[in-house]
C-alpha cells in the first residue's frame, strides 16, 4: 500500500519561496545552506553548546525532510504528530510509506545511486540494514553532540530492549551505529484457549496428555496438535485446522519461519558467524548437515497437517486465517495482537486468544548435542540516515530520528495504534503494566511478558544471518523449502540443494 499522509505539512517549495527563505533571507544572515533530494531542502542557523534548547531544536527551521518507511503503526502514528514536530523544530517532514519489499527496492536505488532522495529511511534489520549498512551515516558522532537536541534517556544499549540496538543499528562492525530502534516485530505463539479447552478430552484420550500450551510446549507437541485437528476436521467435526506456516510470496518471513524451528532444536544456525553483528564473509553454510535435514523433515510433516492454503499464506494472510477462526494456533509477530483483539473484525478476540513464547525444541529432534530452547526471532526496524546527504541534512534528520524514537512517542504509538516499543522505559509506565492483563486498553501489551521478558532473552533469541546478500539468501531458502513442501524434493535433497546454492552465493 502506498500511503500519502493526510496531515503531512508539506508542499513544493517554489523558487520564489526558496529565495525568500533560503536564498535572500539566509544569505543576509550568513547562515543559510541548501541541500536538495526528493523535494528536500535544508536551512541552518549557527548554534553552540551554550545555545538554548529552543535554538538547538529550531536550528534547521525552514528545512524539509523525506522519510521512506514501511507501512507500520509507528509511521502512521508519527505522521499524525508531524504538526507537533514542526512546531518544535520548524522542520517539515513528508512520510512516504509502502510495503517492505517496495521500500527495500526504493532505498537500494537511492543509496547505491549516490543520491539522497530519502534522507531518512526505515532500515529493517536484515532485508535493508544488512545489504545497505555501509551506505548509512554513522550516528555515534551525533550521540551526545551538545549542539544537537538529545534524548534524556540517551542511546546506550541498556535503554533499548536486549540486542535491539545491535539488531538494527550495528552491522559487521561493533563501533558503528547506523539506525535507532523504531519498531519491533517479535515472534510469539497465538493460540485459541477456548478451542483447546473444548477439545482437550478427545486429544488426551488419543495422545495421553492435555491439549494446552505452556512455555515448555515443544515443536513435537505442535505437530501433535495440528495432526489431531486435521484428523478431527476430516472426520466431520466442527473444528478449525490446528496450524499454518508463513509461506506466501515474501521470502524473508518464510525464512524466519523455518529458522525458528531450526534454532529451537539445538540452537542450530545457518553459518558459523556472530549471530548479532553478522559477517561479510559468512563462509560455508551448515545446511545439509544431519540436524538441518531432520528439521526439514519435521517442517514438511507440519506443513502436511496445516491449513490447506499453507503455501499461499504469507504473514498477513496467516493472521487473517487465524482471526477468521480457521486455525487454532499460529506463531505470529506480536504487533498483530492489536488486530486479533479487535472484536469488530476478529473471531479470536474477547479473551479467546492466549499469548505465549514460541515453541520449544524437542529433545528427540536434537542431533547436534545442542540445547532445546524457545527459538524466537524478529524484525527490528530502525530509522537510518542516508550517508549521501550533506552534513547539515544528516544533522536535521538526526533530530527527527531521535525525536520519533523517544519514549513519549513510542508510548503514544502504543496507545493509539498498537505499536511495539523498543525503549524499556515504556513498559515501566503504570498503565502499560496494567494493560498486560485483561481487559486491556493496549492489546499489544498482552504479548509483552512472553516477548520482552522471555523470547528475546538468551538462550532463546536468534537474529541472523546478517550478511550482505541477505535478500538473495532469503529467496533461496524460501523457494527451495517451498519446493520441498510441494513434494518436489525430499528433506535430504532440499538440504543438499540449499548448501549448494548458498555456498555458491557467498563464494562470489
Amino acid at each position: 500500500m502506498f500511503y500519502t499522509p493526510k496531515k503531512a505539512i508539506h508542499s513544493r517549495i517554489s523558487r520564489r519561496k526558496f529565495l525568500e527563505l533560503g536564498g535572500a533571507g539566509a544569505t543576509m544572515m550568513g547562515t543559510g545552506m541548501l541541500g536538495v533530494g526528493l523535494n528536500s531542502t535544508i536551512m541552518a542557523s549557527r548554534v553552540s553548546a551554550q545555545s538554548s534548547d529552543e535554538a538547538k531544536w529550531k536550528q534547521f527551521s525552514g528545512s524539509k525532510l523525506v522519510f521512506l518507511s514501511e507501512n507500520t503503526p509507528p509511521s502512521f502514528a508519527i505522521r499524525e504528530k508531524l504538526t507537533a514536530f514542526y512546531d518544535l523544530t520548524g522542520i517539515t517532514v513528508e512520510i512516504l510509506t509502502d510495503d517492505l519489499p517496495v521500500v527495500q527496492q526504493k532505498a537500494g536505488i537511492d543509496l547505491r545511486s549516490g543520491t539522497s532522495d530519502y534522507v531518512l529511511q526505515y532500515s529493517q534489520d536484515k532485508p535493508i540494514g544488512a545489504p545497505f549498512a555501509d551506505f548509512y551515516a554513522d550516528l555515534t558522532p551525533m550521540f551526545g553532540d551538545e549542539t544537537l537536541p538529545q534524548d534524556p534517556e540517551g542511546y546506550g544499549d541498556d535503554v533499548w530492549f536486549e540486542n535491539f540496538l545491535t539488531a538494527c543499528g550495528r552491522f559487521y562492525d561493533g563501533n558503528r551505529v547506523v539506525a535507532l530502534p523504531y519498531d519491533a516485530a517479535i515472534a510469539c505463539t497465538f493460540y485459541r484457549k477456548d478451542v483447546f479447552e473444548a477439545n482437550t478430552k478427545d486429544f488426551e484420550a488419543e495422545y495421553g496428555y492435555r491439549l494446552e500450551y505452556t512455555n515448555d510446549t515443544t515443536w513435537q507437541n505442535v505437530l501433535d496438535f495440528a495432526t489431531f485437528f486435521k484428523k478431527a476436521k476430516e472426520a466431520g467435526k466442527d473444528v478449525p485446522y490446528g496450524y499454518a506456516q508463513h509461506q506466501g510470496s515474501f521470502a524473508w518471513t518464510t525464512q524466519l519461519d523455518i529458522q525458528r524451528m531450526c534454532f529451537a532444536n539445538g540452537r542450530w544456525i545457518d553459518y558459523a558467524i556472530d549471530d548479532k553483528l553478522g559477517s561479510k564473509t559468512p563462509g560455508a553454510t551448515n545446511w545439509g548437515d544431519e540436524q538441518s535435514v531432520l528439521i526439514l523433515e519435521k517442517f514438511k510433516a507440519l506443513a502436511d497437517v496445516s491449513h490447506p492454503d499453507n503455501l499461499a499464506n504469507g504473514t498477513l494472510e496467516l493472521n487473517t486465517v487465524y482471526q477468521s477462526g480457521n486455525i487454532a494456533m499460529q506463531v505470529q509477530y506480536h504487533e498483530f495482537a492489536a488486530s486479533v483483539e479487535d472484536e469488530g473484525t476478529s473471531m479470536a478476540a474477547g479473551g479467546k486468544t492466549g499469548y505465549a513464547p514460541c515453541p520449544k525444541g524437542a529433545p528427540e529432534w536434537i542431533k547436534n548435542g545442542g540445547e532445546a530452547v524457545n527459538g524466537t526471532n524478529c524484525g527490528i526496524g530502525g530509522i537510518a540516515i542516508n550517508a549521501n546527504a550533506d552534513e547539515a541534512l544528516q544533522r536535521a534528520a538526526y533530530i527527527f530520528a531521535q525525536w520519533s524514537t523517544s519514549a513519549d512517542n513510542q508510548y503514544e504509538v502504543l496507545k493509539g495504534l498498537g505499536g511495539t516499543p523498543t525503549r524499556k522505559s515504556v513498559l515501566a509506565r503504570p498503565d502499560v503494566v496494567a494493560a498486560g492483563q485483561r481487559p486491556s486498553t493496549m492489546p499489544n501489551a498482552l504479548t509483552f511478558d512472553p516477548v520482552y521478558n522471555f523470547g528475546i532473552k538468551d538462550p532463546n533469541f536468534t537474529l541472523g544471518p546478517k550478511i550482505p546478500k541477505a535478500n538473495e539468501y532469503h529467496s533461496i531458502i524460501a523457494s527451495t523449502t517451498q519446493r520441498m513442501l510441494a513434494g518436489e524434493l525430499d528433506a535430504a535433497a532440499t538440504g543438499a540443494e540449499l548448501k549448494a546454492q548458498l555456498d555458491e552465493l557467498n563464494a562470489g
